[in-house]
Parts: C-alpha cells; structure tokens; sequence
C-alpha cells in the first residue's frame, strides 16, 4: 500500500510539471485505436454541446437541430441528457482509471480546468460522428471536450464553432467582466474565481495553447451579436471565416396575448404592475446583476408594484415578491412574460440575451443594461430602454417608474415595436435559414 502511494505520489508530481505532455499522450494513446474514417457522409453534421436543453446555448443548439432534421441528417452529442428525443445522444463517461483521475484532479487544481475534459473521445468509437461532413460546436466548458482533443476529434472535419460567451477569447473565464487582459493574452488574472473557477493562474498558458489548436482547425466561426464578432476578430486575427447569425426564437410560442387574461390565467394581481426578473439562480445571479434587482425589491416602497423572479429557490419574505423556479416549459415561460408589465434586467455580463428576446416577443417592453450585445437588439425608448449606468439600481427604478408612468397609448406603442422588432429580426425561422445557408456552404 505504501508503495502504491508513493507511485501515485510521483505521478502527481511529475502531472504538475508536465501536464500538457502527459495530456497529449494520454489522449494520443486512446486516440490511435480509433482513427477517424476517411469516408464521409457529405450531409450529415454533429452538434454538440454540455447540455441538451439548459440554458440559451443548450436551447438554440436544440431548436436549430430541431429543425434541420427534415433537410440534413443531424445528430446532437451532448454530456448530459435531460430530453427524450431519438436524435440526441448522450457522451458514454469517459472510463475512469488511476492516471485519467490523476490529470483531472490535476487540472482542476492547477489552472489547467479548461482542459480537464476528456469525455469526447468517445466520439471516436461513434459511426455516425465518425462518418459526419461537418461538426458544429457550441458550448464545450464543463469539462468533456478539451482542446487539446481538436487535432484529434476535428481531423478532416468542416467546423463551424457557435459562440454564446466570451470563454473563446480568454484563458479561464466565460465572461471578461471589464477585463481586457484577453487583448495582451491573459495572465495575472484579476480574479480566478470567475466561472468556470481555477486555483492557479495558468490563463496565459491556457489561452497560448488554445489559440494555437483553434487556429489549426481554422473553424468558421458564428456569433450572436456584432460585439462579439469584433472581440473574436482581434483575439484571432488570422482567423478569416467569421460572422453574426442573431439569436433566434421561436414566435410561434413567443408572441403577444392578451395582458388581462394571461394574468386571471396564473391568479397574478390584476390591479398591481408586474416587473418580471428571469435568470439562473435569479438574484443569486452576480452576472445577471441579481444583487441590483435584490435591493430594488428591498427599497420597493410602492404597493402597486410586485416583483416577480424566475430561475431561484423561493428567496423573499417581501410581501410585494413573488418567485418561481426554474421554468422549462416555453408555453409557461411565454404566458408569463404576456402577464408581467416590463421585464427588468440589470445583467452585467452579456451577449445577446435568450431571456430579453423572448420577453419582447411577447410585447412585454424591457429596461436592460447597455451592454454587450443588447443594444443590437433594444432601440432605446422604442421597443425597450437601455441603461448606461447599470452598476446603480437608482437609474434602473427611474426608468422603471417613468415607463410605468407613460401614457397608456405611449405603452401600447412601445409593446407593439418590441413584438415586431422580434418578429421581423430574431425569429427562429430567420435564423435557421442563415445557418441552413452556411451549412450548404461548407458542404458545397
């Protein structure tokens, strides 16, 4: 016993010093009993991404999927599989063994997290992925499809790369928070405790070695929003095919009802303003600025108005807020957004927000931070108003009390514009045509 201790203690010494190398050869020696075949099926794609459905990314990756089945033939991979559906297939474990343990409690306490993932190469031991034109990528953080997998998964591949968050440009976090260390190739990170969290500084490494194998794939790369194209354009300069395809939603389901009745529907107060708040973990969200919208409700003095959060355990004993969890439902999601007045969202770290797109499509107005990607979407004072200031929550409960004060035709106006602008330039329809466009671009 104590030899085998004193082995695994080497181990973990020489894995400390050596990672990447040790990485390298483990994936290379897993990696060379399965090499990917040659043949090709010209329309097939793999999507992959952690989740099926659970959160935008997972979502939008799961309706356009969705969509695409009648034309391509399409297979979503994912880590975790909450959903039923025959095309989605989930990523076998990667089969633990003492050296594999080894690199993963490595990577995590070491800074090298973001390569922790070695899961996807069972993707290798898969027909249809290995016989797919083009592998569409999404969200890869959480830990089952390294970087350093890409020279191996990717070979011969046509990759197309959706990215939802800022993880791409740096080398740790999935949003840069005003941080503009990704420029200069991170290191000295300001604050390691940043999703996803590391213990040791390693982003310069990380952020060196993973530029270096994305470059080498030359992916196309898609984003949400103008804002992002631009900080992938300067973190990638020698990447040529990149491009904005919004976000899209599904306006079937998102679309505006009547106001009165959806709110008898779910028994909300018809003599009240309802302020909807909509994130993971609700005002337990730093990111999505829930300590603002928590002190909002605090200092709520106006019995007129309730507070209504959605994605949080039941948080207040304020008499004037409501919680609900979690909703998955999008027909429930979408009733709720007709019920509610205005959707306030005080974020501070975003692309092109899910949560505002599907509230204005339902004419529900929105008062959000002028931030990353939201101003391509909110035309401020016509469909939605966007705050400069969105650290304070005083200039949030101005405009939130101007708005709730306007005429009621002035209201009406701005509901219609936000349905519209949703309508004619976010739908889901809009968006699958963009990438059905792509796709047959690569293949061609």
């Amino acid at each position: 016993m104590k030899i085998k201790k004193m082995i695994i203690k080497l181990l973990e010494f020489l894995i400390h010093k050596y990672f990447i190398f040790f990485l390298k050869s483990f994936i290379y020696l897993k990696g060379s009993k399965n090499n990917l075949k040659q043949r090709t099926n010209q329309n097939s794609i793999a999507v992959i991404n952690t989740f099926d459905q659970a959160g935008g990314a997972a979502n939008l990756a799961f309706a356009l999927t969705e969509e695409i089945m009648d034309l391509l033939d399409a297979k979503y991979f994912v880590k975790y599989k909450n959903s039923n559906k025959p095309w989605i297939e989930k990523i076998i474990d990667f089969k633990s063994t003492v050296f594999s343990d080894l690199l993963v409690k490595e990577a995590k306490k070491s800074g090298w997290i973001e390569f922790n993932g070695l899961d996807a190469l069972n993707l290798l031991k898969n027909n249809f992925y290995q016989t797919a034109k083009i592998v569409h990528l999404h969200n890869l953080h959480g830990d089952f499809f390294s970087p350093a997998l890409f020279p191996y998964l990717l070979k011969n591949k046509k990759t197309i790369w959706t990215i939802h968050d800022e993880a791409f440009i740096t080398g740790h976090c999935s949003c840069t928070l005003g941080c503009e260390k990704w420029k200069m190739g991170c290191g000295n990170c300001p604050d390691l405790s940043i999703y996803p969290p590391i213990l040791k500084d390693k982003t310069k490494e990380v952020l060196k070695l993973k530029k270096k194998w994305i470059q080498q794939m030359n992916p196309t790369v898609i984003t949400p929003s103008y804002w992002l194209e631009q900080r992938v354009r300067i973190a990638y300069p020698a990447l040529k095919n990149i491009k904005t395809i919004p976000n899209g939603i599904d306006t079937t389901i998102f679309h505006p009802k009547n106001k009165i009745e959806s709110k008898k529907a779910l028994n909300f107060p018809l003599d009240k303003k309802l302020i909807l708040f909509v994130a993971e973990f609700a005002t337990n969200n730093p990111f999505k600025g829930g300590s603002i919208l928590r002190k909002i409700i605090q200092e709520n003095t106006n019995k007129n108005i309730v507070f209504i959060t959605v994605g949080g355990k039941n948080e207040s004993s304020f008499e004037n807020h409501l919680t609900f969890p979690f909703i998955s439902n999008r027909e429930e999601l979408a009733n709720l957004y007709n019920a509610c007045d205005v959707l306030l969202y005080p974020t501070q770290a975003d692309n092109s927000p899910l949560v505002v797109l599907e509230a204005m499509a339902c004419g529900t107005p929105v008062i959000a931070s002028k931030l990353g990607g939201i101003p391509e979407i909110i035309t401020n004072k016509e469909d939605g108003f966007l705050i400069t200031n969105y650290e304070n929550k005083k200039e949030f409960i101005d405009i939130l009390h101007a708005y709730l004060n306007l005429p009621r035709e002035k209201i009406e106006m701005i509901e219609f514009n936000a349905a519209q602008k949703i309508k004619n330039d976010f739908s889901l329809t809009k968006m699958v045509a963009s990438y059905l466009k792509l796709y047959k671009d690569v293949i061609a």
